[in-house]
């Protein structure tokens, strides 16, 4: 008997404007935007998660809170590189677990400080059985593709709002954490990226605060003498293990800010 004949993968390539770490945060951090709109199991999609784990779900949730997994992490090696399972059966309809699911392996190459290319394999499509052949000719096509044309405008969409928020001047650091592990691994990694800060040239101060009825959410507050100073203290190599440690146990949305308005109690004597 003729062996079945082999689908070969389909590979696509762009290049972004970003560090890799940058690159890496937005692509797991950000899939809503990145995410084409027509690519969708759930009615009036609100959100797609990437857990940032092996075993991990990457799921869209609707307005209805509806939640249909796209897969599960099977490597999660920030900021190289993530492997993800694709559940998707005939007619495009989800299927419910990944014994008939192929591979979406996406590479992160540093090209350079500020540049980095960024792979899309999409792998084991022969896993799909019958239809692996159709889902082959329809990912076939010219790099990059839509998912990573979408990518690269919003790595350069996010890059632009950066520039423009660390500029000169005194700037406040705003990041909200969601604690994805333990709550006391957390704030160990916590105080360790602190006590990094605390010799960095420009930190004011921080405060990390935790939700009273929410305890696993934290946001941190901290100040910076100017933007550059703070850039210059999150890209230093250094920086990396931190970072890693805090991705490991949490997800965060940082947002920087500089300061309009400033009121102090007035004093009562």
């Amino acid at each position: 008997m003729a062996e079945p004949k082999r689908v070969p993968d389909v590979r696509k390539e762009v290049t972004v404007e970003a560090p890799i770490e940058r690159a890496f945060a937005i692509f797991a951090e950000h899939p809503i935007e990145w995410w084409p709109e027509h690519h969708v199991f759930v009615e009036n999609r609100q959100s797609i998660t990437i857990e940032p784990k092996v075993g991990g779900r990457y799921y869209e949730r609707g307005a209805d809170g509806t939640e249909i997994a796209w897969g599960t992490v099977v490597e999660w090696d920030p900021p190289r590189r993530i492997v993800l399972t694709w559940r998707v059966g005939p007619n495009w309809q989800p299927i419910h677990d990944d014994e008939k699911a192929s591979f979406i392996e996406v590479d992160f190459r540093p090209d350079g400080p500020d540049r980095t290319v960024v792979s899309l394999t999409h792998s084991g499509l022969d896993r799909h059985g019958e239809i692996a052949e159709f889902i082959h000719s329809a990912l076939d096509g010219p790099s990059p593709g839509e998912t990573l044309a979408q990518y690269r405008d919003v790595v350069a969409r996010h890059m632009k709002a950066r520039a423009a928020e660390l500029a000169d001047g005194p700037v406040t650091l705003i990041n909200r954490f969601t604690v994805t592990g333990s709550a006391e691994e957390f704030e160990r990694a916590f105080a360790t990226t602190a006590a990094y800060f605390a010799e960095q040239p420009g930190f004011i101060d921080h405060n990390l605060l935790r939700q009273t009825d929410e305890p696993r959410s934290y946001v941190n507050v901290a100040r910076w003498t100017d933007g550059a100073s703070l850039r210059a203290a999150v890209t230093r190599p250094e920086f990396k293990r931190h970072a890693l440690a805090l991705r490991a146990v949490s997800t965060s949305d940082p947002k920087v800010f500089s300061v309009r308005l400033t009121t102090t109690a007035v004093d009562a004597g």
